[in-house]
């Protein structure tokens, strides 16, 4: 079910991501215009790569805690990110006081002693570059991408950055816009792949 829910999300994705290439080419535009549109629709496939991280991985963690898993039996990476999300298990927290530490001690026993229920927080830090994705799959436990959607990846977030912060030093291109296309397109089906991987392999479990 989750793999449909995922599959399908890509579908749409991918139809969004086709009409926002046909846009440039399939109407007469004056020049001006057709700049406009290309560049600007370098934050509308950003939306659709972040969109697409975090609605997969909170179906992930959806059907994770689904499970009910006692905390000892989950990898200690999702249980890392389990607890440092929970407010008063924050490990960057001052614990100085003696109320804080029994607060915090009161919390992380309670936290404990029940099935473990994962965070739908992802930590995308607005910029799901290369470093980011691959620090997503490690908190889950799942294969990391390979390095040569690195560079990619780093120009689309590079784009995007630039015109959502209103710079215009960086020329886009209709070639650019074919590039991201098929790169999203790529990125998704890694993502599905190591998420079935994932609930097949149960690596969201202790070895």
């Amino acid at each position: 079910m989750l793999i449909k829910e995922i599959s399908k999300d890509i579908d749409w994705r991918m139809s969004e991501l086709a009409s926002l290439k046909s846009i440039p080419v399939r109407y007469k535009l004056m020049p001006h215009h057709q700049e406009m549109i290309i560049k600007y629709t370098i934050p509308s496939i950003y939306s659709l790569w972040e969109g697409f991280v975090k609605n997969s991985f909170r179906r992930y963690i959806t059907e994770i805690n689904s499970l009910n898993l006692l905390i000892q039996d989950v990898h200690i990476n999702l249980v890392v990110h389990g607890i440092t999300s929970i407010d008063k298990l924050r490990l960057e927290n001052p614990r100085n006081s003696f109320k804080s530490k029994k607060e915090f001690t009161e919390s992380y026993l309670s936290t404990i002693s029940k099935p473990f229920q994962m965070t739908e927080i992802i930590p995308t830090h607005s910029n799901v570059n290369f470093e980011v994705i691959n620090e997503i799959l490690l908190i889950f436990n799942l294969e990391t991408l390979p390095k040569h959607f690195d560079k990619l990846l780093g120009k689309l977030v590079t784009f995007r950055n630039s015109i959502a912060h209103g710079e215009v030093s960086i020329p886009v291109k209709l070639k650019d816009i074919e590039l991201f296309t098929k790169l999203l397109n790529d990125l998704m089906i890694e993502i599905l792949l190591r998420i079935e991987n994932g609930l097949n392999l149960t690596t969201y479990k202790c070895s």
